[in-house]
């Protein structure tokens, strides 16, 4: 035996390439089975072969095509043709090809109009659907039809193998992994095992779908099995999908649930999936996607961090999902795309629950709600209401809708909402009204025509929807609550209190009017969150509530303490906190600090008139409890930043926000020291009625003042960085002095919008008036 031969006996299963987490990691591998360095950090050492070459690809394809026409021509041979003196009658009509044997090879395009031969030859370019490799792409510019079958010859494009790793190394520049803030290489993730995947699967069936219905279930239902079955070979898109599904299955579930079921903390499974989530998605290369299934998988990815994630960077990403569902062709109807009325269907379904959503993150964000939404005979109709049982992949004809509820009732009563809102709109313009959003839709003075427009939408919901919703049914019966609480949402816009100026000038039945809808509309809520019939729906809930009414509510009780309703709202209230109190106690959003700001204002109000009248004074709940603890808390802090600050000499802007600190009137207060702090001017000017704002005289900060404020005053961010980080919710947490009023005034809803909106929550716009 020569020496190579005894190598060979010595190492057969050494493997001649790199393993999958050094290759993802760019580190140099000794090949050995396990690796050094995966020994090393403690991690699975997977050897997957790399993919063949491109030119290998070409060359196997060329050598299976030569068999082939061998083959066909022996079988004309037999018959007795010469495939030599066979003639070709016409030339071949070349399409783009797909990567869907099974459907014809297909690209739709609109009639062009006929030219006359004495005229020059004129032609309209019209939307063309092409069906290609990388997915479904609508193309609608005329530049890009130029070269339809340069983009989409197969022959000439690298074929891509989307569960192939080692090509990760070569993509690792265009993943965008930037965008969704992934740091950990794919590899660290892995797929919980298969009892635990079918479990995760019927929660997200039973919890999730039925309010988003982005997936059609009797279809991904053999998909997922087949994936389960062979985990290691999953193309990356569709792994993208099983990961979203997976957060948003442990995202509808409580503590106890996930601990009893699952085995771990909610908290931590939910932060290791969305975190996979994130991975899958950059893998699969979302940004420059044409897949529907990697759509799906950003969509569910949106879904499950919404309620964590600042506002503005949820409605960021949510464009980047309309972004890619309009290259997709989703902007269009699939009738005028020639799709299958299956397709058409899922990408109405997708569109639509995309477009609602976009409507409440830009709500939360401070910007209009129905701005561009503008509907015509080229956009995408509908859902249908059918269930999904009556849709097939291969259905030749559109399911019939019905006229009762089904299964997609929560999604036909949300777009039937956005569609009346969409056409009241039309019809105000043509009537000479500007109202273009819902914003300016409760600027309107006139209540006659907000009352009709409420008048119709009761009646159209009670039509529809209401009359038949059987209570037994737990979708149905959420559907039912969650309309009437929309219906009771758009009369609190229509009548909101930020119309108002002085109290005594505004009709008693109209303040009744108000706070009975609010209670209303917290009942609701508490009712979607706690009834054990529909409590595995109550994830979708917080997203949701009206803050403006939970902060008229508050206010209502600091100024009115004794209200005759005051021990009813106060129960709302603690179930508010209760149901919600990763939310409300969180301290990383303006608006939360500021409600509960105005919460322990309330709180103590009541608690100092209780003491006046010698009336029994309760233990305090917990929830107030823990943001008097936040408070002082961040008092610490802010002693903490500005005791450094004093070494040196603080800008005039740490000078006034040292001050308040002082005079800032914590729970304890009395009703007296109320009164004294609540003089107020009237609402139309609230920028004379608020106290100085203390961080005003500061025109910029963070970024913006590095470059646009004086170069030689860099002190304290240079210093101060990381405290800046902390600096603005700090602020509010400790000047809870800002929210005083008079008992006569009203707050100042401009304000609020600002800490709504995520603004600056120490520069809010002070002087945009109340809006």
């Amino acid at each position: 035996m020569n020496s190579a031969e005894s190598l060979r006996s010595q190492s057969p299963t050494k493997p001649t390439f790199a393993c999958v987490r050094c290759s993802e990691r760019k580190v140099k591998c000794d090949k050995q089975v396990p690796c050094g360095s995966c020994v090393r950090h403690s991690v699975q050492c997977v050897f997957r072969p790399p993919k063949p070459s491109r030119r290998k690809q070409r060359f196997l394809k060329d050598v299976l095509v030569d068999e082939r026409l061998k083959r066909y021509e022996a079988l004309l041979r037999e018959k007795g043709i010469d495939p030599n003196q066979v003639t070709r009658t016409s030339e071949p009509k070349l399409y783009p090809k797909s990567s869907r044997s099974e459907v014809p090879e297909t690209v739709w395009q609109l009639p062009a109009p006929v030219s006359t031969v004495s005229g020059p030859q004129t032609t309209i370019f019209k939307p063309q659907l092409l069906h290609g490799q990388r997915g479904t792409e609508l193309v609608d510019n005329s530049l890009w039809s130029r070269v339809l079958e340069e983009i989409y010859d197969a022959e000439d494009a690298p074929e891509e193998d989307s569960a192939d790793d080692e090509s990760d190394i070569e993509a690792s520049s265009d993943d965008f992994a930037y965008v969704l803030g992934w740091k950990t290489p794919i590899s660290a993730f892995s797929h919980p095992p298969a009892e635990l995947i079918h479990l995760l699967w019927q929660t997200f069936v039973e919890n999730v779908n039925p309010l988003s219905k982005l997936v059609h279930i009797p279809s991904l239902q053999p998909a997922i099995e087949k994936a389960i079955n062979n985990i290691e070979h999953i193309p990356r898109g569709f792994e993208a999908l099983m990961y979203a599904i997976y957060s948003m299955a442990v995202l509808s579930l409580t503590d106890d649930e996930c601990s009893e079921l699952l085995g771990e903390a909610r908290t931590i499974l939910l932060s290791r999936y969305v975190a996979a989530t994130k991975a899958a998605l950059s893998r699969a290369r979302f940004m420059s996607s044409t897949s529907i299934v990697v759509l799906q998988a950003l969509v569910l990815h949106i879904l499950s961090i919404r309620d964590a994630c600042e506002p503005r960077a949820v409605w960021s990403l949510t464009g980047v999902a309309i972004r890619i569902a309009e290259v997709i062709g989703l902007r269009l109807d699939g009738t005028l795309l020639g799709l299958s009325p299956f397709e058409t269907e899922l990408h109405r379904r997708i569109w639509w629950q995309l477009r609602m959503h976009d409507f409440r993150a830009a709500e939360l964000s401070g910007q209009a709600k129905f701005r561009n939404f503008d509907l015509d005979e080229t956009s995408p109709k509908q859902p249908a209401n059918v269930n999904d049982s009556d849709l097939y992949p291969t259905m030749p004809h559109a399911a019939v809708e019905s006229s009762k509820p089904t299964e997609m009732i929560w999604i036909m009563f949300r777009s039937d909402l956005a569609s009346f809102a969409a056409s009241q709109k039309v019809k105000m313009q043509k009537l000479g009204k500007a109202v273009a959003t819902s914003e300016e839709y409760v600027a309107m003075d006139d209540l006659q025509i907000k009352d009709g427009f409420i008048r119709k939408i009761e009646d159209m919901f009670e039509t529809k929807y209401l009359r038949f919703c059987d209570p037994t049914v737990p979708l149905q019966l959420m559907a039912s609550i969650s309309i009437r609480a929309a219906i009771n949402l758009i009369r609190f816009l229509a009548h909101h209190p930020r119309r108002w100026a002085h109290l005594d000038q505004v009709p008693v039945s109209e303040q009744l009017l108000v706070w009975n809808i609010v209670l209303q509309l917290l009942e609701q809520y508490n009712m979607m969150q706690t009834l054990p019939q529909i409590r595995r729906f109550s994830w979708s809930v917080p997203y949701f509530i009206q803050w403006h009414a939970v902060i008229h509510a508050l206010d209502t009780l600091r100024a009115s303490p004794l209200h005759s309703d005051a021990l009813k709202a106060w129960r709302l209230i603690d179930a508010l906190y209760e149901n919600n109190s990763a939310t409300l106690l969180g301290i990383n959003r303006p608006i939360f600090v500021a409600v509960g700001n105005l919460c322990l204002r309330a709180y103590s109000a009541r608690m100092a008139a209780l003491t006046k009248e010698a009336r029994y004074v309760s233990n305090p709940p917990a929830y107030i409890t823990k943001l008097r603890e936040q408070r002082e808390a961040a008092k610490a802090r802010r002693a903490a930043v500005y005791s450094r600050g004093d070494r040196r000499e603080a800008p005039n802007s740490e000078k006034i926000l040292t001050k308040p600190d002082t005079d800032v009137a914590w729970p304890d207060t009395t009703p007296e020291s109320g009164e004294a702090l609540g003089a107020a001017q009237p609402q139309q000017d609230p920028a004379a009625k608020q106290p100085p704002n203390p961080v005003q005289s500061t025109a910029r900060t963070g970024d913006d003042a590095y470059w646009l404020s004086d170069p030689l005053d860099d002190g304290f961010l240079m210093d101060g960085a990381a405290d800046m980080m902390n600096l603005d919710t700090d602020a509010i947490l400790t000047q809870d002095s800002w929210l005083d009023t008079s008992s006569n005034e009203v707050i100042d809803w401009a304000q609020w919008d600002a800490w709504l909106s995520n603004l600056n929550p120490a520069r809010p716009n002070m002087g945009g008036g109340p809006g």
